[in-house]
């Protein structure tokens, strides 16, 4: 899926990515593929100085993808819902409860279910004994 990476910069940007040369001017945009755009974004640019020894602003990155186009992109991908929400739900295999975080289910199966756990795998160990 396409988005538009934007420059948020007062002067143009320009930088070669995968052979092509690609130019943003300031306060613009290019469209290109959302995992394109990503590795673009964080591939490092030289730094530019001035005489007096900070750095020049014409080489500042100052790109970003909006929030609606990552959002969007996500969700063609199969990566949630465009509002943001993520509709992820954890369920204990023992007993179906619902938990809305990968920790509440790790610490409700410590709590509720630890000693069954203990109990079938010591059982399962007592069944593999005589297949020796």
């Amino acid at each position: 899926m396409n988005v538009k990476v934007w420059n948020k910069n007062d002067h143009g940007f320009k930088e070669t990515f995968k052979g092509d040369l690609i130019e943003i001017k300031a306060h613009d945009y290019v469209e290109m593929d959302y995992e394109e755009a990503v590795i673009f974004l964080g591939k490092a640019t030289p730094i530019i100085k001035m005489k007096s020894g900070l750095q020049d602003p014409r080489s500042f990155k100052r790109l970003w993808i909006s929030d609606e186009d990552k959002a969007a992109a996500r969700d063609v991908m199969g990566g949630g819902d465009s509002s943001g929400e993520s509709e992820k739900v954890f369920a204990c295999h023992a007993c179906s409860k619902e938990f809305r975080t990968k920790n509440g289910l790790l610490k409700h199966t410590k709590d509720k279910h630890i000693s069954q756990m203990e109990k079938d795998a010591a059982d399962e160990l007592l069944d593999n004994e005589d297949l020796d």
